[in-house]
């Protein structure tokens, strides 16, 4: 059964390797924008947001609701991009192979 002791240990190493992936992740980070930049979101590449900037221009209580609709779309945008960033250091580790359940 050497064979399967040889598939356990390339499972381990792949285990070691997505850990440290998901490490690297977290560290990174990502910024989204929306409004032309009125509202932006910074998040890790865990995918946690860090904090979110709104331009003073845009606070007017007649623009509440927009202002809403801009941060959630800033907030949307960050996160999108902090998977797309896990994806690729996973797509690396893989060689293209996606692995469900990931994300």
């Amino acid at each position: 059964m050497a064979g399967l002791g040889d598939l356990m240990k390339q499972a381990q190493r792949l285990k070691a390797e997505m850990d440290r992936i998901q490490a690297e992740a977290a560290a990174k980070t990502v910024e989204g924008s929306a409004g032309g930049g009125m509202v932006t979101a910074l998040a890790t590449g865990k995918g946690e947001l860090l904090s979110v900037q709104i331009d003073p221009a845009a606070v007017r209580e007649e623009d509440l609701d927009m202002l809403q609709d801009l941060i959630t779309a800033a907030v949307n945008d960050a996160l999108r991009k902090a998977r797309e960033l896990l994806a690729q250091d996973v797509s690396r580790l893989t060689g293209g192979f996606g692995l469900p359940g990931l994300f």
